[in-house]
Protein backbone atom coordinates (compact mmCIF):
# COMPACT_ATOMS: atom_id res chain seq x y z
CA UNK A 1 0.00 0.00 0.00
CA UNK A 2 1.29 3.29 -0.75
CA UNK A 3 -0.27 6.67 0.92
CA UNK A 4 1.28 9.89 -1.07
CA UNK A 5 0.79 13.57 -0.01
CA UNK A 6 1.09 15.59 -3.54
CA UNK A 7 2.66 19.29 -3.48
CA UNK A 8 0.43 20.12 -6.82
CA UNK A 9 -2.38 18.51 -8.25
CA UNK A 10 -0.76 17.61 -11.89
CA UNK A 11 1.49 15.03 -9.65
CA UNK A 12 -1.78 13.63 -7.93
CA UNK A 13 -3.96 13.62 -11.27
CA UNK A 14 -1.03 11.62 -12.77
CA UNK A 15 -0.57 9.01 -9.96
CA UNK A 16 -4.37 7.90 -10.75
CA UNK A 17 -4.63 4.25 -11.48
CA UNK A 18 -7.58 3.87 -12.92
CA UNK A 19 -7.78 6.64 -15.20
CA UNK A 20 -5.77 9.02 -17.57
CA UNK A 21 -7.04 12.03 -15.49
CA UNK A 22 -6.83 15.89 -17.16
CA UNK A 23 -8.14 17.98 -14.64
CA UNK A 24 -8.83 21.81 -13.10
CA UNK A 25 -8.36 23.48 -10.27
CA UNK A 26 -11.56 25.42 -9.23
CA UNK A 27 -10.67 27.60 -5.90
CA UNK A 28 -7.84 27.90 -3.44
CA UNK A 29 -6.45 25.46 -1.71
CA UNK A 30 -7.67 24.02 1.59
CA UNK A 31 -6.76 20.59 1.80
CA UNK A 32 -3.33 18.62 1.22
CA UNK A 33 -3.42 16.54 -1.98
CA UNK A 34 -3.78 13.15 -0.66
CA UNK A 35 -3.87 9.38 -2.45
CA UNK A 36 -3.94 5.62 -0.99
CA UNK A 37 -3.19 3.20 -3.31
CA UNK A 38 -3.85 -0.54 -3.12
CA UNK A 39 -3.66 -3.76 -4.87
CA UNK A 40 -5.62 -6.09 -3.51
CA UNK A 41 -5.03 -9.11 -6.46
CA UNK A 42 -6.66 -8.31 -9.44
CA UNK A 43 -8.68 -5.23 -8.06
CA UNK A 44 -6.86 -1.90 -7.87
CA UNK A 45 -8.67 0.58 -4.79
CA UNK A 46 -7.86 4.21 -4.17
CA UNK A 47 -8.78 6.44 -1.68
CA UNK A 48 -8.57 10.32 -2.25
CA UNK A 49 -8.86 13.56 -1.25
CA UNK A 50 -8.04 16.67 -3.32
CA UNK A 51 -6.46 19.41 -1.76
CA UNK A 52 -9.00 22.37 -3.37
CA UNK A 53 -12.23 22.39 -5.34
CA UNK A 54 -11.51 20.29 -9.13
CA UNK A 55 -12.87 19.24 -12.40
CA UNK A 56 -11.61 16.44 -13.88
CA UNK A 57 -11.98 14.10 -16.60
CA UNK A 58 -10.82 11.70 -18.78
CA UNK A 59 -10.80 7.94 -20.83
CA UNK A 60 -11.45 4.78 -18.23
CA UNK A 61 -8.61 2.38 -17.82
CA UNK A 62 -9.07 -0.49 -20.85
CA UNK A 63 -10.12 -4.00 -19.45
CA UNK A 64 -12.63 -3.56 -16.51
CA UNK A 65 -14.93 -1.28 -14.84
CA UNK A 66 -14.12 1.48 -12.79
CA UNK A 67 -16.14 2.81 -9.85
CA UNK A 68 -16.27 6.33 -8.25
CA UNK A 69 -18.33 7.33 -4.81
CA UNK A 70 -17.80 9.81 -2.13
CA UNK A 71 -16.85 8.39 1.04
CA UNK A 72 -18.41 10.89 3.00
CA UNK A 73 -21.10 12.74 1.87
CA UNK A 74 -21.49 13.35 -2.32
CA UNK A 75 -22.62 16.99 -1.38
CA UNK A 76 -21.00 19.23 -4.19
CA UNK A 77 -19.53 16.62 -6.35
CA UNK A 78 -21.00 15.98 -9.82
CA UNK A 79 -20.63 13.58 -12.34
CA UNK A 80 -21.43 14.02 -15.74
CA UNK A 81 -23.79 17.04 -15.14
CA UNK A 82 -25.60 15.10 -12.33
CA UNK A 83 -25.28 15.80 -9.16
CA UNK A 84 -24.38 12.93 -6.69
CA UNK A 85 -26.68 12.05 -3.95
CA UNK A 86 -26.44 9.53 -1.82
CA UNK A 87 -27.51 6.85 -3.58
CA UNK A 88 -25.73 7.88 -6.87
CA UNK A 89 -22.22 6.88 -7.59
CA UNK A 90 -19.86 6.96 -11.26
CA UNK A 91 -18.70 3.58 -13.11
CA UNK A 92 -16.34 4.60 -15.70
CA UNK A 93 -16.08 1.47 -18.56
CA UNK A 94 -13.60 1.51 -21.49
CA UNK A 95 -14.27 4.21 -23.86
CA UNK A 96 -16.17 6.14 -21.82
CA UNK A 97 -14.99 9.16 -21.10
CA UNK A 98 -16.50 11.28 -17.60
CA UNK A 99 -16.48 14.59 -15.70
CA UNK A 100 -16.07 14.28 -12.08
CA UNK A 101 -16.69 18.07 -10.54
CA UNK A 102 -15.81 18.14 -6.78
CA UNK A 103 -16.32 21.76 -5.21
CA UNK A 104 -15.84 20.67 -1.78
CA UNK A 105 -13.01 18.37 -1.65
CA UNK A 106 -14.96 15.59 -0.68
CA UNK A 107 -12.90 12.52 0.14
CA UNK A 108 -13.39 9.50 -2.12
CA UNK A 109 -13.07 5.92 -2.49
CA UNK A 110 -12.85 4.37 -6.44
CA UNK A 111 -12.05 0.70 -7.69
CA UNK A 112 -10.84 -0.68 -10.72
CA UNK A 113 -12.50 -4.64 -11.11
CA UNK A 114 -11.15 -6.67 -14.34
CA UNK A 115 -13.80 -8.20 -16.63
CA UNK A 116 -12.84 -11.71 -15.97
CA UNK A 117 -13.05 -10.74 -11.76
CA UNK A 118 -16.42 -9.41 -11.77
CA UNK A 119 -17.84 -12.48 -14.16
CA UNK A 120 -16.45 -15.33 -11.84
CA UNK A 121 -13.81 -17.58 -12.05
CA UNK A 122 -16.58 -20.31 -13.39
CA UNK A 123 -17.07 -18.00 -16.36
CA UNK A 124 -20.60 -19.33 -16.57
CA UNK A 125 -22.08 -16.08 -17.05
CA UNK A 126 -24.24 -15.79 -14.01
CA UNK A 127 -22.82 -12.41 -13.31
CA UNK A 128 -23.15 -10.43 -16.40
CA UNK A 129 -20.81 -7.74 -16.87
CA UNK A 130 -23.16 -4.87 -16.08
CA UNK A 131 -24.42 -2.33 -19.17
CA UNK A 132 -24.22 0.64 -16.89
CA UNK A 133 -21.86 3.72 -17.69
CA UNK A 134 -21.83 7.37 -15.77
CA UNK A 135 -23.89 8.64 -13.66
CA UNK A 136 -25.65 5.81 -11.73
CA UNK A 137 -28.42 5.52 -9.07
CA UNK A 138 -28.99 2.28 -6.57
CA UNK A 139 -30.80 1.26 -4.22
CA UNK A 140 -29.78 3.46 -1.02
CA UNK A 141 -29.79 0.53 1.32
CA UNK A 142 -27.34 -1.34 -1.47
CA UNK A 143 -24.66 1.80 -1.36
CA UNK A 144 -24.90 2.85 2.29
CA UNK A 145 -23.75 -1.35 2.91
CA UNK A 146 -20.83 -0.88 0.08
CA UNK A 147 -19.61 2.58 1.92
CA UNK A 148 -19.92 0.55 5.09
CA UNK A 149 -17.45 -2.36 3.55
CA UNK A 150 -15.17 -0.16 2.08
CA UNK A 151 -14.93 1.74 4.98
CA UNK A 152 -14.07 -0.86 7.11
CA UNK A 153 -11.63 -2.48 4.98
CA UNK A 154 -9.86 1.32 4.76
CA UNK A 155 -9.42 1.84 8.45
CA UNK A 156 -8.14 -1.54 8.48
CA UNK A 157 -5.40 -0.70 5.84
CA UNK A 158 -5.17 2.44 6.96
CA UNK A 159 -4.36 1.12 10.65
CA UNK A 160 -1.79 -1.50 9.89
CA UNK A 161 -0.71 -1.27 5.87
CA UNK A 162 1.72 -4.43 5.87
CA UNK A 163 -0.79 -6.68 6.95
CA UNK A 164 -2.26 -6.60 3.42
CA UNK A 165 0.77 -6.95 1.53
CA UNK A 166 0.93 -10.90 1.76
CA UNK A 167 -0.65 -13.22 -1.18
CA UNK A 168 -3.12 -14.51 1.79
CA UNK A 169 -4.38 -11.25 2.85
CA UNK A 170 -5.02 -9.70 -0.86
CA UNK A 171 -6.59 -12.53 -1.90
CA UNK A 172 -9.46 -12.58 1.19
CA UNK A 173 -9.74 -9.18 0.61
CA UNK A 174 -10.36 -9.33 -3.21
CA UNK A 175 -13.01 -12.72 -1.95
CA UNK A 176 -14.39 -10.19 0.47
CA UNK A 177 -14.48 -7.18 -2.00
CA UNK A 178 -15.67 -8.70 -4.93
CA UNK A 179 -18.99 -9.99 -3.98
CA UNK A 180 -19.96 -6.11 -2.26
CA UNK A 181 -19.17 -4.99 -6.13
CA UNK A 182 -21.16 -7.57 -7.79
CA UNK A 183 -24.20 -6.49 -5.83
CA UNK A 184 -23.80 -3.19 -5.78
CA UNK A 185 -23.89 -3.60 -9.45
CA UNK A 186 -26.57 -5.97 -9.70
CA UNK A 187 -29.32 -4.90 -12.22
CA UNK A 188 -32.05 -7.09 -10.45
CA UNK A 189 -32.40 -9.22 -7.51
CA UNK A 190 -31.58 -12.72 -6.93
CA UNK A 191 -34.15 -15.04 -8.56
CA UNK A 192 -34.32 -18.95 -8.14
CA UNK A 193 -35.21 -20.73 -10.72
CA UNK A 194 -37.61 -23.08 -10.71
CA UNK A 195 -36.27 -26.67 -11.31
CA UNK A 196 -38.84 -29.30 -10.32
CA UNK A 197 -37.91 -32.25 -9.95
CA UNK A 198 -34.34 -31.60 -10.61
CA UNK A 199 -34.43 -29.22 -7.69
CA UNK A 200 -30.75 -29.95 -5.14
CA UNK A 201 -31.49 -31.70 -2.62
CA UNK A 202 -30.73 -30.21 0.34
CA UNK A 203 -28.25 -32.89 1.52
CA UNK A 204 -26.34 -32.50 -1.55
CA UNK A 205 -26.48 -28.77 -1.26
CA UNK A 206 -24.54 -28.72 2.43
CA UNK A 207 -21.77 -31.93 1.19
CA UNK A 208 -21.11 -30.10 -1.87
CA UNK A 209 -20.54 -27.13 0.35
CA UNK A 210 -18.95 -28.86 3.38
CA UNK A 211 -16.30 -30.53 1.02
CA UNK A 212 -15.67 -27.56 -0.96
CA UNK A 213 -14.73 -25.96 2.44
CA UNK A 214 -12.88 -28.91 3.61
CA UNK A 215 -10.90 -28.15 0.37
CA UNK A 216 -10.07 -24.71 1.14
CA UNK A 217 -8.79 -25.22 4.49
CA UNK A 218 -6.65 -21.80 5.28
CA UNK A 219 -8.49 -19.75 2.99
CA UNK A 220 -11.63 -16.85 3.42
CA UNK A 221 -14.56 -17.98 1.89
CA UNK A 222 -17.53 -16.70 1.46
CA UNK A 223 -21.19 -17.81 0.61
CA UNK A 224 -21.16 -16.88 -3.03
CA UNK A 225 -18.65 -19.12 -2.69
CA UNK A 226 -20.22 -21.97 -0.86
CA UNK A 227 -23.23 -21.60 -3.57
CA UNK A 228 -20.87 -21.80 -6.67
CA UNK A 229 -19.88 -25.05 -5.36
CA UNK A 230 -22.77 -26.38 -4.89
CA UNK A 231 -24.23 -25.21 -8.16
CA UNK A 232 -27.20 -23.47 -6.44
CA UNK A 233 -28.65 -20.03 -5.24
CA UNK A 234 -27.06 -18.08 -2.33
CA UNK A 235 -30.87 -17.69 -1.13
CA UNK A 236 -30.78 -22.29 -1.59
CA UNK A 237 -27.45 -22.07 0.53
CA UNK A 238 -28.83 -20.17 3.22
CA UNK A 239 -31.96 -22.02 3.72
CA UNK A 240 -30.44 -25.33 3.53
CA UNK A 241 -27.76 -24.26 5.81
CA UNK A 242 -30.60 -22.82 8.37
CA UNK A 243 -32.45 -26.10 8.05
CA UNK A 244 -29.27 -28.21 8.72
CA UNK A 245 -27.91 -25.86 11.31
CA UNK A 246 -29.76 -23.56 12.52
CA UNK A 247 -27.31 -21.06 11.94
CA UNK A 248 -27.02 -18.95 8.20
CA UNK A 249 -23.73 -19.96 5.82
CA UNK A 250 -22.46 -16.56 7.09
CA UNK A 251 -22.44 -17.38 10.52
CA UNK A 252 -21.21 -20.62 10.02
CA UNK A 253 -18.10 -18.95 8.10
CA UNK A 254 -17.26 -16.37 10.71
CA UNK A 255 -17.41 -19.18 13.56
CA UNK A 256 -14.98 -20.97 10.76
CA UNK A 257 -12.80 -17.94 10.50
CA UNK A 258 -12.27 -17.87 14.37
CA UNK A 259 -11.25 -21.08 14.14
CA UNK A 260 -8.65 -20.25 11.59
CA UNK A 261 -7.13 -17.43 13.21
CA UNK A 262 -6.87 -19.43 16.61
CA UNK A 263 -4.99 -22.71 14.65
CA UNK A 264 -2.73 -19.83 13.31
CA UNK A 265 -2.15 -17.98 15.92
CA UNK A 266 -0.88 -20.82 18.11
CA UNK A 267 1.41 -21.77 15.58
CA UNK A 268 2.83 -18.49 15.39
CA UNK A 269 6.55 -16.62 17.06
CA UNK A 270 5.01 -14.33 18.79
CA UNK A 271 8.30 -12.78 18.37
CA UNK A 272 7.51 -12.04 14.50
CA UNK A 273 3.65 -12.45 14.15
CA UNK A 274 0.90 -9.88 14.87
CA UNK A 275 -2.86 -10.70 15.44
CA UNK A 276 -3.73 -8.03 12.92
CA UNK A 277 -1.35 -9.37 10.18
CA UNK A 278 -2.69 -13.30 11.04
CA UNK A 279 -6.69 -11.60 11.14
CA UNK A 280 -5.52 -10.16 7.81
CA UNK A 281 -4.86 -13.35 5.78
CA UNK A 282 -8.39 -14.40 7.02
CA UNK A 283 -10.15 -11.29 5.56
CA UNK A 284 -10.93 -10.21 9.31
CA UNK A 285 -10.72 -6.03 9.08
CA UNK A 286 -12.79 -5.43 12.54
CA UNK A 287 -10.93 -6.35 14.92
CA UNK A 288 -12.87 -5.05 17.90
CA UNK A 289 -15.43 -7.40 16.86
CA UNK A 290 -13.42 -10.11 16.13
CA UNK A 291 -11.80 -10.13 19.61
CA UNK A 292 -15.33 -10.21 21.24
CA UNK A 293 -16.30 -13.37 19.07
CA UNK A 294 -12.93 -14.65 19.90
CA UNK A 295 -13.46 -14.21 23.37
CA UNK A 296 -17.25 -15.16 23.53
CA UNK A 297 -15.92 -18.58 21.50
CA UNK A 298 -12.92 -19.67 23.37
CA UNK A 299 -13.27 -17.82 26.43
CA UNK A 300 -9.43 -16.09 25.60
CA UNK A 301 -8.19 -12.93 23.76
CA UNK A 302 -6.36 -13.83 20.72
CA UNK A 303 -3.37 -12.16 22.30
CA UNK A 304 -3.72 -14.69 24.95
CA UNK A 305 -3.67 -17.53 22.14
CA UNK A 306 -0.60 -15.79 20.53
CA UNK A 307 1.31 -15.76 23.81
CA UNK A 308 0.63 -19.26 24.32
CA UNK A 309 -0.67 -18.95 28.13
CA UNK A 310 -3.32 -21.56 27.81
Amino acid sequence: MTTRTFSSFEAFFAANLHSDLRGMILGRRRENWVMTQLAVNTLSVQWGRAGSSVVVEGPAKPGGVSIFIPTESSMGVSGNGHRLGESSLMINQPGDEFCIANDSSRPWFSVYIPYETLAGASGDGTTPVPLMHGFLQVPLARIQRFRSVIGQFGEAVHGAATDFESAAAQRAAEQKLVPEIRNLLAVSQEVEPTLGRHAVPREQIIRRSIDFVEQHDGEYLSVEQLASAAGVSERTVRDAFQQFFGVAPVRYLNRRTLHQVRKALKDADPSVATITNIAAQFGVWQLGRFARDYRLIFDELPSDTLRQLY
